[in-house]
Order: structure tokens, then sequence, then C-alpha cells
């Protein structure tokens, strides 16, 4: 997504020679509602990784507000449970290939490690992104089965009173899964003060909370604490559209669960989340 110039989650970078950069972030919870959530709530990892990731980038120099850009792959693993949430921390560039990437590493305002994060994306340089993917939701929106659709209640993917229900029931069958649908009412403020994005399609913290409710769903409404995980994306998700959501049984376990969200029959991300 292009960022604006809007209020940042970091501040009083420094950028060190070798491109990597030092930073802090607000600790101001009206302005970050998500900061209310456990500090390894896949939520707030994902949204802590935009906003780092960014505001490095902008701290470098080498943020071009005009062009989009798409997360492919990340990965993150949580520190003690119990820290607080990050309040320093480094960002280091770690591209290959020609992609963009990097690395973070956050600590709380006693040191204590938080998370240790990387992720790789794509900038969208010659393409005319808003009609391109005009085109591409439009396309999906006919693909897509119609859906009458029923969210579970909060209590059964562990939300408390705190979040919004994004998943339907999971349908039982040789290998579980269940539907799921995202609009800008459930899936932004003000109807789900949490969860956050560009408003184009269903983003990285919107896919961690679908792997976080159905791993609860599947423990039949238990709180699953997060430790780390990591997630592909293949195409985007859109929003407003029905999507499904399909365990791996081959890659789940008693710590561990891996699913796969497709829409329109097509792949479109593989989310894991190691659990305990």
């Amino acid at each position: 997504m292009p960022i604006a110039d809007i209020e940042q989650f970091t501040h009083s970078h420094h950028v060190l020679d070798d491109d990597g950069v030092i930073f802090r972030c607000s600790d101001d919870q009206q302005k970050w509602p998500w900061l209310a959530l456990d500090p390894h709530d896949p939520i707030v990892v994902q949204t802590v990784n935009f906003w780092v990731a960014s505001g490095a980038s902008a701290a470098r120099g080498t943020l071009d507000p005009t062009k989009w850009t798409a997360l492919t792959q990340t990965e993150w693993t949580c520190g003690e449970p119990g820290v607080g949430h990050a309040t320093h921390g480094i960002a280091e560039p770690d591209g290959k290939d020609g992609t963009i990437g990097y690395r973070l590493t956050l600590f709380d305002r006693d040191g204590a490690l938080v998370y240790r994060m990387t992720g790789t994306g794509v900038v969208f340089q010659n393409r005319n992104f808003e009609a391109w993917r005009e085109e591409k939701k439009q396309a999906v929106a006919e693909d897509a089965a119609p859906i009458e659709f029923t969210y579970v209640d909060g209590d059964v993917v562990a939300l408390g009173d705190q979040g919004v229900s994004v998943l339907g029931a999971i349908i039982d069958g040789d290998v579980p899964s269940a539907p799921g649908l995202i609009t800008k009412e459930n899936g932004f403020p003000p109807g789900n003060p949490y969860l956050s994005g560009s408003g184009d399609h269903v983003n990285a913290t919107h896919l961690a909370e679908i792997g976080r409710q159905f791993a609860s769903q599947m423990a039949d409404g238990a709180v699953q604490a997060c430790h780390g995980g990591e997630m592909q994306f293949d195409k985007f998700v859109e929003l407003s559209t029905p999507f499904h959501v399909t365990l791996v049984p081959e890659k789940s376990k008693d710590d561990q669960i891996t699913v796969t969200v497709h829409q329109a029959d097509r792949l479109c991300a593989t989310v894991t989340l190691r659990l305990g």
C-alpha cells in the first residue's frame, strides 16, 4: 500500500552507516487501539511489522509514497510470554535477488525481546495499480460463488470483548474448513478498531487474524497463544467477497496450525501459526 503523510507509529529514527535504522515506538493507545491487545497477538505483530518496515524505509529516504507495495512473505518469532509492548528496535535491509526485504528486532522498555521478524515484498513500479486492481476485483467477484453468510459468535473464536468475528462455522469433513468474509465494516475501524489496512484488499494483519480465529474455533473457542508464525501471499484476497480457510493436516500438530486461504478457487495465502 502507499504511505500517505499521516501519523506514524515509529519515531526518533537514526540511520546507521549500513542502512540499519534505530527507532522508537509510540505507546499512544488512543492513536493505536490495537495496543490494548497482548503484544504477541497476531494482529499486533503484523500491524507493527507494517509500520516499522515502512517507517524505516521513510527514514532511509527509500520509500516512494506514490508507489504501491505488497508483502509476499513474512516470518516472526516472539519473545517470552509476559513481555511488554515494543518500545524500540532496529530495522535492517535484507533484499535479495532484486526483491525488497527487511529484518526487524524489537524490545520492550526493559530491554526484553518482543519480536524478531523478516519480510519480503515487491513494488509495483510501472503499473497503473488502481486500474489493474479494479479489473482484478471485478473478475474475482464474478468467479466467486454467492453465499448466505453467517458469522460465528465471538466466543467461538476466542474474541472475548475485543474484535469482530470474520469466519463462519467450521465445516466438518475429511479436512476441516470454514468460510470467511471480510468487509469494510468488520475489517476496519470503526466497526473493528483493531484491524486496519489500505482498504484495497484483505491484508497481512487480516490474514493473521483469520489464522488465529480458525485455530481457536478448532480448539472449541479456547484462547490460542501464538509465539511465532509465517505467511506466504500468492494473490490478493478481495474485500466483500467470500473466501475459504482450509486446514493443512500434514503441516499442523498440537503446537502448530497451517491453513490455506482460497478465494474463487485461487490459492491466495498460506498461514502458519506456532501455538502454545
